[in-house]
């Protein structure tokens, strides 16, 4: 029988209780629950929690190069709010102020799922637009273990956790809103891009067993 999570997904609790119980209580779960996760283009993992109207996802940053898929396209939007908190380690949340042009500037990708992208064999897709912009940072802000954060839906942004030390943060995702999640890309790369995840056994993807 599947273990429940030892804590209310909610955000006023996520947002209230102590960041260092919050955490040891994952790990608690992640141990006795033994879930897989799916390991994410940008190369951290993903481990559902609980999916519905809001998604509740625990994502992990293993301490060390990390491996991306797809292409580099770090810069990108969601269709949904996301409201995170770190548990451990640092964030910088990095937001962007992006401008149609004409000649240069980067190509956009549409991101699509062919199924359920909480699945393995789901294929990710990536296909290029005729799009191009310019991407100029419009605010950073720079986060520690504790604090909260807040992106909005459609607005561009990337994330950037530094190697050198474990990053995990409890996110929920909710308020999807109509219109395609977007990557600026870079030259150079197929029009049409298609890859699965990644599936691994949390526990050993976080280095508990």
């Amino acid at each position: 029988m599947p273990v429940k999570i030892p804590f209310p997904l909610t955000l006023d609790y996520v947002r209230s209780a102590s960041t260092s119980a919050l955490f040891a209580s994952l790990q608690s779960w992640v141990k006795a629950s033994d879930p897989t996760c799916l390991v994410h283009p940008h190369g951290f993992a993903v481990v559902l929690l609980r999916s519905g109207f809001e998604d509740w996802r625990l994502h992990w940053w293993p301490k060390g190069p990390r491996i991306l898929t797809g292409m580099p396209g770090m810069i990108h939007t969601h269709d949904k709010m996301i409201e995170s908190r770190i548990l451990t380690g640092q964030i910088k949340n990095v937001l962007y102020d992006v401008s149609a042009v004409t000649a240069g500037g980067q190509p956009v990708y549409e991101v699509a799922y062919a199924g359920n992208k909480y699945v393995r064999n789901t294929a990710n897709v990536l296909q290029k637009t005729a799009e191009r912009v310019r991407a100029r940072v419009s605010n950073i802000q720079t986060l520690k273990a504790g604090d909260c954060y807040r992106i909005e839906n459609h607005v561009y942004h990337e994330a950037i956790v530094p190697d050198d030390a474990v990053t995990a943060t409890i996110v929920c995702m909710h308020s999807p809103s109509p219109g395609p999640i977007k990557v600026i890309g870079l030259d150079g790369y197929p029009e049409h891009l298609e890859f699965q995840r990644i599936e691994r056994r949390a526990a050993e993807y976080m280095g508990f067993v």
